[in-house]
């Protein structure tokens, strides 16, 4: 069983220091340092330490900050070391999924990782709604031209396939033309 620190900095006039000492207070048998955002999702230093770990590892950090500023890729994160039987250690945080106290704290944030993301799904569907009630049409717009060429080349007889190569398009976009052709008539 290993415990392995990962510390990140964003920009070269920000240092170490501090997160590196309190991760050795803490006890890591090693520690990986990364110069890049938060923001990023992946960095590669941190994927090499995530590929170090195994069942029964801990890792550590000194701050969520640190590793993520996004709350969805750190709960991914988060998922990722449950799944793997991986323990996860932020001090600062006062986070130890080591602890049944952390272990439920981890709970009850992936309880609200999976409220967060229905609620976006509601959203995104209830807008879409609202777009089509609107009259909007969703969607890549229809290329006239090609649209009027498929149908010109479908009355001669052309296969689809033909067709498709003919006005360099999808064989699916030929039928989607072609459909609505058939609609409106």
């Amino acid at each position: 069983m290993a415990t392995i620190g990962y510390a990140r900095v964003s920009t070269t006039y920000q240092r170490f220091d501090s997160q590196i000492s309190k991760l050795k207070a803490h006890g890591c048998d090693f520690i990986f340092r990364e110069r890049e955002s938060g923001t990023l999702s992946k960095r590669p230093i941190l994927d090499k330490a995530i590929k170090q770990l195994k069942p029964g590892d801990i890792f550590v950090i000194y701050r969520l900050d640190r590793l993520s500023r996004g709350t969805r890729y750190l709960l991914e994160l988060m998922e990722f070391f449950e799944k793997n039987g991986i323990h996860f250690i932020s001090l600062q945080d006062s986070i130890d999924t080591t602890t049944p106290m952390g272990k439920c704290f981890f709970t009850i944030m992936g309880a609200f990782a999976e409220m967060e993301a229905g609620l976006i799904r509601e959203r995104v569907l209830a807008g879409l709604a609202a777009t089509k009630e609107n009259g909007v049409i969703l969607g890549r717009p229809i290329n006239v031209n090609n649209k009027e060429k498929v149908i010109s080349l479908h009355e001669e007889g052309l296969s689809i396939a033909h067709i498709a190569r003919e006005v360099n398009c999808s064989r699916s976009t030929v039928y989607r033309y072609l459909k609505k052709e058939t609609e409106n008539a």
